[in-house]
């Protein structure tokens, strides 16, 4: 197939560690491995050491991503439940995509887990700007039944398993205004990965069953879930290899290449990828158009992934020695061409 030519994807789940994290990911190595993706604007999570519940911390960020990133790069703003009068401020500003909230243990000090605390901060967000939920079970019940009480939009982040598919797929035949991500390594590993990649392999929300990632690719193509996010989440190897290792893996450079397997694998079509990775996160989250930004690949053209090409920071991807397709050869971002034949420019 010829080199097809589209315009820069779009992440709107990233983690890229900055600031307080910085020995693992920051925003420039994050961006360049999100350039070396196809990615060229991501959107990036609040749980940092110091969260961005605050707007002198969410304006440390902005200042700190357009001195170092690549490409572009959106925010949310986060919520512990103690923030309330801020929240009006945080959704005016024209960098903030959403709110972010976690109702599940994981990384970070942002857990919010008290139905009366979560009920004050969906009547306290009056935007529409979607609120995204790190919501498992029982608490994915409560905050439909919140986003449908005070009608907010909703975005549910890496859903991983089947029965979190059907919970969104019912919301939406009521009408409900809901929307859904799914993570690439939900779609293509299951836990049986962790009996060789140990560590390597442990995240929030955990690998699920085989059921479960056939359920995630039904709806992905039924259209329950409406597209794909990276939950790019780097940490060391050291931080991996630990008795008790920290949850998350890198995404940002693997992405496009596995979904593009997929359809070297006849599961699902170009367009599809494009929908998923492009043209559904941009809608869902009115992300600003990039002007004179794209980027160009092979789908056709399988390479063999290696931790050596990797530009985060951690070095490291549970799809170490996959083949995966269609590595991007050329990325233009603002009418500056920043990739070519596979390098950087600088």
């Amino acid at each position: 197939m010829a080199l097809k030519r589209w315009s820069g994807l779009i992440d709107v789940h990233v983690h890229l560690r900055d600031p307080g994290a910085t020995y693992k990911e920051d925003f420039k190595t994050g961006s360049r491995a999100a350039v070396k993706g196809g990615f060229t604007y991501v959107v990036d999570m609040p749980n940092n050491p110091q969260p961005t519940v605050t707007l002198a911390r969410l304006k440390q960020k902005v200042k700190l991503a357009d001195k170092k990133a690549v490409g572009g790069v959106g925010f949310y703003f986060g919520s512990n439940g103690k923030n309330i009068s801020q929240l009006a401020q945080a959704w005016r500003h024209k960098r903030v995509f959403g709110l972010k909230l976690y109702c599940n243990h994981t990384t970070g000090e942002m857990l919010i887990d008290d139905i009366h605390l979560l009920e004050k901060v969906f009547s306290g967000w009056r935007s529409d700007k979607p609120i995204l939920v790190h919501a498992e079970g029982e608490q994915l019940v409560a905050v439909i039944g919140l986003a449908r009480l005070y009608n907010r939009r909703l975005h549910v982040c890496h859903i991983s398993q089947a029965i979190e598919v059907e919970l969104v797929r019912q919301a939406k035949k009521k009408g409900q205004v809901i929307t859904a991500g799914v993570c690439p390594h939900h779609l293509f590993m299951t836990g049986e990965a962790r009996k060789k990649l140990k560590g390597y392999a442990v995240m929030k929300p955990p690998l699920g069953t085989r059921k479960d990632q056939a359920g995630l690719w039904q709806g992905l193509l039924d259209g329950t879930i409406d597209l794909v996010e990276t939950d790019h989440a780097p940490h060391t190897r050291e931080e991996k290899a630990r008795k008790q290792p920290a949850f998350g893996v890198p995404g940002l450079e693997t992405a496009l290449g596995l979904m593009l397997k997929a359809v070297k694998d006849k599961k699902v079509n170009l367009e599809q990828v494009k929908q998923w990775l492009y043209v559904k996160p941009k809608k869902i989250f009115q992300i600003p158009d990039q002007k004179q930004t794209y980027i160009e690949f092979d789908p056709d053209k399988p390479y063999v992934l290696k931790a050596e090409d990797l530009e985060t920071k951690c070095g490291w991807s549970p799809f170490i020695g996959w083949q995966l397709y269609g590595q991007v050869k050329k990325a233009v971002i603002k009418g500056k061409v920043v990739l070519e034949d596979y390098e950087f420019k600088n």
